[in-house]
């Protein structure tokens, strides 16, 4: 009798679909785009549903409830320069509903209608 298992397809389809997600995150944190002025949460169609989500700090916030909004203002305040992007985007995911996977891709749809120039809310 062998130990061998064979291939799962949903769990390997789901193993590339985490694999592209962390490809499109590296690509947006390694983007040299101008810096540009997020004025309010962004919204993005995504799945067929519209999300809101907030990418700035004073956003993500206000999305919170307020024990996730002190433990994230600490996490903040002691976050070195390196470590704030990343910091704010688990907070943001935290604001996201649904299923934890489908959150990265709303997050990232929202962070690339932003990089492409909208820098503010999408209607």
């Amino acid at each position: 009798m062998s130990d061998f298992l064979p291939p799962d397809p949903d769990e390997e389809a789901l193993v590339r679909r985490l694999q592209e997600q962390n490809a499109q995150l590296a690509e947006l944190a390694q983007a040299r785009e101008p810096v540009l002025v997020v004025a309010e949460p962004v919204r993005v169609t995504v799945f067929g549903e519209t999300y809101t989500v907030p990418l700035t700090a004073r956003d993500i916030r206000a999305a919170l409830p307020t024990p996730a909004a002190v433990e994230f203002e600490e996490e903040l305040a002691c976050a070195p320069p390196h470590s704030v992007g990343p910091l704010l985007r688990k907070w943001a995911l935290e604001t996201i509903p649904g299923d934890p996977v489908d959150r990265v891709d709303v997050l990232i749809a929202a962070e690339r209608q932003v990089a492409g120039g909208a820098g503010t809310a999408a209607a």
